[in-house]
């Protein structure tokens, strides 16, 4: 890993535990072991940092939507792409997910950074917005209606759909973060979950 690199993994680490105030461009420069006209070689100020983080998690978790083949993410046919998914690889697919926002290091302290920090200021808050609310819903809701439109799920709002799924994941990220021993719990929640789901809107 490179210097720029640990800069942006051990900051995101610092901002989620501390907050992003709660940080000076000293204690990231000692968290990576450089001097902090070191760390100025790099990144401009602690603002830049962020925006670099923002940045690179934008791409980190496009690529493992793609790394875990969810219909959809390579511009593949979604309704193909869901259709021949069993039931039981359809709830695999989704802890798989799970497990990317929870158990990957830098996108567990990214979501819980922007969880944190968006009562702080209204960057944060659309940054928390785009990521985890408005636009993971939306970008459900694109599939739902293709789901629908093909027969396979059946004729209901897309968006209502997408935060009938969605709300009980997000709550599932919490019960998570608060108990991480409780994961066979939770695991267990989630397939019932997505099983439960399939029931009340597929055909």
């Amino acid at each position: 890993m490179s210097t720029k690199e640990l800069i942006l993994e051990r900051s995101l680490e610092l901002f989620s535990q501390k907050g992003y105030a709660g940080v000076s461009v000293r204690e990231i420069a000692g968290a990576v072991g450089v001097r902090e006209s070191a760390l100025y070689k790099h990144y401009k100020n602690k603002k830049d940092i962020l925006d670099s983080i923002v940045r690179i998690m934008k791409q980190r978790l496009h690529e493992g939507y793609a790394h875990l083949q969810v219909p959809g993410t390579e511009r593949d046919n979604i309704v193909e792409g869901y259709r021949s998914l069993s039931d039981e690889a359809l709830c695999e697919l989704a802890w798989s997910i799970f497990e990317m926002f929870t158990k990957d290091a830098m996108n567990a302290s990214f979501r819980k950074l922007l969880m944190r920090e968006q009562y702080s200021s209204r960057e944060f808050a659309d940054l928390y917005d785009e990521f985890f609310v408005s636009g993971a819903i939306e970008y459900q809701a694109r599939t739902f209606s293709q789901l629908v439109a093909s027969g396979m799920f059946r004729e209901e709002n897309a968006k209502i759909i997408a935060i009938h799924f969605y709300g009980p994941i997000q709550l599932l990220f919490q019960k998570y973060d608060v108990n991480p021993e409780k994961e066979r719990e939770i695991k267990e929640m989630l397939y019932e979950h997505v099983r439960t789901f399939g029931r009340c809107y597929g055909r």
